[in-house]
């Protein structure tokens, strides 16, 4: 039963040890644009006037010395289900 077990061990933590990622870019900040007070707004009404909500991606930007969040896009999501 002991071997079992720890053969099992083995096969899943060899399974987890395999890097298969894929390679991943930074963006500077230079090249993500802030929306507009109104671009969000605009996005954001029509996600709700499709029947969808909004998802709102946020990007940390330093203005005046300090880290502020930033929109950068609105996604539309499907809404969540409430039983």
């Amino acid at each position: 039963m002991k071997i079992s077990f720890s053969i099992a061990c083995v096969v899943l933590l060899a399974g987890c040890s395999s890097t298969s990622y894929k390679a991943q870019n930074l963006i500077i900040e230079k090249e993500v644009h802030a929306m507009s007070r109104n671009e969000v707004i605009d996005a954001v009404r029509e996600c709700e006037t499709s029947g969808l909500r909004a998802a709102v991606v946020y990007a940390r930007r330093r203005i005046n010395n300090v880290p502020a969040d930033i929109v950068v896009d609105v996604n539309c999501a499907p809404r969540y289900a409430v039983r």
